[in-house]
């Protein structure tokens, strides 16, 4: 079996795909945030697309991005671990008081500033509240740790907004809570509507992915 009457066999480029709004988002963002981004959706925990994260990798490189930004991004897209529990953990009480089960709150074993704080500034994600009630600890821990690429200045706030809709808005993802939060958020520090439109634009065209991924695999699969 042969795929020779295919003109550019194999190639992702060939598919007929809309054509982009214009201007472009890289136009729009400038080539290093829109390489970041497309960074941001494929190291995602839920897309983990290696072939898109060396090749948006060297792209932010090449246009500028420094070390230390491209692990920010990396680390960025483990944040949303927490959306399991924000998620799940509502409807497990939900569930349990069905059941007539007793949902008692956990004690924490030690101070929780990092929350007390988040609390007082009134930045404490309602999201979190059933995480906080199950698991305090976890929590204090996690937003310890995740709390650090907002503080330590290597991505401008609004940057960091950007790639977290584009995280959540991910096709592999699709939180709806957090693509709003960050919207908001985007919004208060000055993003204009077109910057999150050309952030949604390329989260639409994560698509392509699945011909990239499955194009060489149908034809080597043909040419058995």
């Amino acid at each position: 079996m042969t795929t020779s009457s295919r003109p550019d066999a194999g190639a992702p480029a060939a598919v007929s795909e809309p054509e982009p709004a214009s201007p472009a988002p890289d136009e729009i963002l400038g080539a290093k945030l829109a390489a970041l981004i497309r960074l941001k959706l494929d190291v995602s925990v839920t897309h983990l697309y290696s072939r898109g994260v060396r090749r948006h990798m060297r792209a932010a490189l090449r246009a500028g991005a420094t070390r230390d930004e491209v692990l920010s991004v990396v680390k960025l897209s483990t944040v949303i671990g927490i959306h399991a529990l924000a998620v799940g953990m509502p409807i497990l009480n939900q569930e349990l008081a069905y059941a007539r089960m007793p949902t008692e709150p956990a004690i924490s074993a030690r101070p929780t500033p990092v929350c007390d704080a988040l609390r007082r500034d009134g930045n404490f994600n309602p999201d979190w509240e059933a995480i906080h009630e199950a698991a305090p600890d976890w929590l204090e821990g996690f937003l310890a740790t995740g709390l650090g690429i907002w503080r330590d200045g290597v991505l401008p706030p609004l940057w960091i907004e950007l790639l977290c809709i584009a995280g959540d808005a991910a096709l592999t993802h699709m939180y709806t809570p957090g693509t709003r939060r960050h919207i908001r958020a985007a919004l208060a520090l000055g993003a204009e509507r077109e910057q999150i439109r050309a952030v949604l634009e390329i989260v639409g065209r994560q698509s392509r992915d699945a011909y990239e991924a499955s194009l060489p695999v149908l034809d080597d699969v043909c040419a058995l």
